[in-house]
């Protein structure tokens, strides 16, 4: 059963099956003790000679009758003077089909009468002297029933009196069981219409706030199962199922994040492993190509034979630093856990520029620091970011094309203050700019050098790259006369407050 139809019979059963239990309690009820006081009910409201009805209906029209013919003109005794109107024929059908005739007086003048000789005797037989004299009556003697009702307008006096002689086909009225009863049933039947009315109209609504995020829902784990996890959905109202709505747009994200994450992360094995393969296959090749030349007497003097072993040695220690640069990357992209410190980066940097003052002055390399005056306080690991350095400086010598090697290196702060930016510049060739966005890809290289495997392993940057990020900053490279590697890192948190800031400078 469908979820609309559940919700229709819910509200149905709701209200019928109150409505069954109540009548069966009444039915049982009529058929025991308690039955008694139906059968006392039905008499009390029980009117034999329809008295009751008929001066109720006498009461009624005193003041239309009035309205619409007594208070118009003159009236004498002659019957016929007085108009015969659609209420005064109504009025009389009605006592007439009751068994009752009835005449009608104006300051004790007759105007209007019906009643034969035979009448007013029965009903002096049954009132005596006060169908005379009094102003309201009801009496009523076996067949006979006498009703009489005076009222007044201004300083006329009207009186009706109705005389019950014969018996009628129509008995004894019981105003309980064709009236009271009736209006009951009526107001019943009305209330279950009603009932099934409103329950129509809230199980369509509540059935359509139901199934519309219900099929989006279904649509949206069809378009997932099917590989497409684009499609986002369209219920945005602030009820429970648009939270599940929303929470489900968020799992498909997720899940997209997820998938192509891993995409990625397979992209970047496939070449891993080729890039891999590619770098260990160059040295192994010309090691295994010295080696026969050593075995098969190629290298014949005591100069071939050093000059080879010396090329030996200068491979393997290509394959050892390819070694050793593949581990320290695979070890920082494993999840690595850095030991955070305070620092001040300025100091950092000058502390690192002093210690590697004797081999930039080997490798002829001169450096340049510029700085603000106001502190960086940072968070680093001082031993993995000495290593960002180190792999910038080893990169700016392999890769030169000159003796002499300028790095800038410069140090500010961004202009809302939250970051800090640190430039490392050198004044070699620069790369290409499509390709500065892939640098930091692992076992990368601009395709002139792919083939100089001493001049780097297309590693470093890479494991640049993954230190910055684990310190929660950015990288990316730029050309500005040579290439530049910038990195933003946080600062401080202490210093964003406001405690160490001088900006003033």
């Amino acid at each position: 059963m469908t979820i609309k139809k559940k919700i229709r019979l819910s509200n149905i059963m709701m209200v019928l099956i109150p409505i069954l239990f109540t009548a069966i309690v009444i039915n049982v009820c009529l058929h025991t003790s308690l039955g008694s006081f139906w059968y006392t009910l039905e008499a009390m409201y029980s009117d034999e000679n329809s008295i009751q009805f008929a001066q109720s209906m006498i009461y009624t029209y005193q003041q239309e009758l009035w309205e619409n013919n007594w208070g118009q003109g003159v009236h004498t005794d002659v019957s016929g003077e007085i108009t015969r109107t659609d209420e005064m024929h109504h009025l009389e059908n009605k006592l007439s089909g009751m068994g009752y005739q009835f005449m009608i007086t104006k300051n004790e003048k007759l105007i209007y009468t019906n009643l034969t000789e035979e009448d007013m005797q029965a009903a002096r037989s049954v009132a005596g002297d006060a169908i005379d004299t009094a102003k309201t009556l009801t009496a009523s003697r076996h067949e006979v029933s006498v009703i009489k009702n005076t009222f007044y307008h201004g300083e006329k006096t009207f009186c009706i009196t109705a005389v019950h002689r014969q018996q009628t086909d129509q008995g004894v009225v019981n105003y309980l069981k064709n009236y009271i009863l009736k209006y009951l049933y009526g107001i019943i039947l009305f209330f279950v219409l009603l009932t099934l009315f409103v329950n129509g109209i809230s199980s369509w609504w509540i059935s359509r706030s139901i199934l519309k995020p219900l099929r989006q829902l279904s649509m949206g784990t069809k378009e997932i199962r099917e590989g497409n996890l684009d499609t986002v959905m369209g219920y945005q109202k602030k009820d429970e199922f648009g939270e599940v709505c929303r929470d489900f747009d968020e799992m498909r994200a997720y899940l997209k994040e997820s998938v192509d994450q891993r995409l990625r992360d397979e992209k970047r094995r496939k070449d891993l492993i080729r890039g891999i393969s590619h770098d260990l296959r160059t040295p192994l090749t010309s090691i295994i190509g010295y080696l026969d030349g050593l075995m098969e007497g190629i290298a014949d003097t005591p100069e071939k034979r050093t000059r080879y072993l010396s090329a030996i040695k200068t491979r393997t220690g290509n394959l050892v630093s390819l070694v050793d640069s593949l581990s320290e990357y695979t070890r920082l992209d494993s999840g690595f856990c850095y030991h955070m410190e305070e620092a001040d980066l300025k100091e950092f940097v000058e502390q690192y520029l002093e210690t590697c003052r004797h081999d930039a002055e080997q490798n002829k390399v001169e450096m340049k620091f510029v700085y603000g005056k106001e502190a960086f306080p940072v968070q680093i690991d001082r031993e993995e970011f000495k290593r960002v350095f180190d792999n910038l400086f080893t990169n700016t010598v392999k890769y030169r094309n000159s003796e002499k090697s300028h790095i800038l290196i410069t140090l500010k702060r961004t202009l809302e203050g939250a970051d800090i930016e640190l430039v490392f510049q050198d004044d070699g060739p620069g790369v290409p700019g499509e390709s500065l966005e892939q640098l930091f890809d692992s076992f990368y290289r601009v395709d002139d050098a792919r083939s100089q495997l001493e001049k780097g392993s297309g590693i470093g940057l890479a494991v640049v790259k993954e230190i910055i990020l684990g310190h929660g900053g950015k990288v990316k490279a730029e050309n500005r006369d040579g290439l530049a590697i910038v990195i933003h890192l946080p600062a401080d948190r202490e210093d964003i407050d406001g405690k160490n800031i001088d900006r003033g400078r």
